[in-house]
């Protein structure tokens, strides 16, 4: 009987690292993380492929490893979703966001100017005029994380003859 909780628990844990390296795999392709993706992809297929290897050859000799697999496969999920929480609060204050809004229109200026600073939102004003000779309102600044670059989506969305561009910091340079 030990030895068959043994193996249980080994099948148990392989279960769950395969499934904690799938997900993350798939969260660093997701964040656009592409060489953290292809590492992670690597290692996952070389111990995926060992670990179905054992599996089977463990399962023909007793079904009842076919149910720990299947267990393994929810905390190994259950694992992945808690370290993905643990980095996105981590992370939170650490992202940092450019944007930049262009209105073509004059009379919604004074409301969405008003609508901003009662949010708090820490942006520039200037008019610029375009090559097309059309003057334009430009609003831009950083914004704090991904959670205040979603606040100012849901105050522009639906207003009519603005141009909005969302930049990662990371992305934005200083060219002298």
């Amino acid at each position: 009987m030990f030895e068959i909780m043994k193996i249980a628990g080994m099948i148990l844990l392989l279960r769950i690292g395969q499934d904690t390296l799938f997900l993350a795999k798939i969260d660093a392709f997701n964040r656009g993380n592409k060489y953290y993706s292809l590492s992670i992809n690597f290692f996952e297929a070389m111990y995926g492929i060992t670990v179905i290897k054992i599996i089977l050859g463990l399962m023909q000799t007793n079904p009842f490893y076919v149910v720990i697999y299947g267990v393994g496969s929810i905390l190994g999920g259950l694992l992945s979703s808690a370290i993905k929480k643990k980095l996105d609060k981590k992370l939170i204050g650490q992202r940092q966001y450019y944007a930049r809004i262009s209105l073509e229109n004059d009379r919604d200026r004074s409301e969405l100017i008003k609508t901003l600073s009662d949010n708090n939102f820490d942006f520039t004003m200037s008019t610029r005029e375009y090559l097309n000779g059309k003057t334009r309102l430009i609003i831009e600044g950083s914004l704090e994380n991904r959670s205040r670059m979603i606040e100012l989506k849901d105050i522009l969305r639906g207003r009519p003859g603005k141009h909005v561009t969302f930049l990662r910091a990371d992305e934005i340079y200083l060219l002298e």
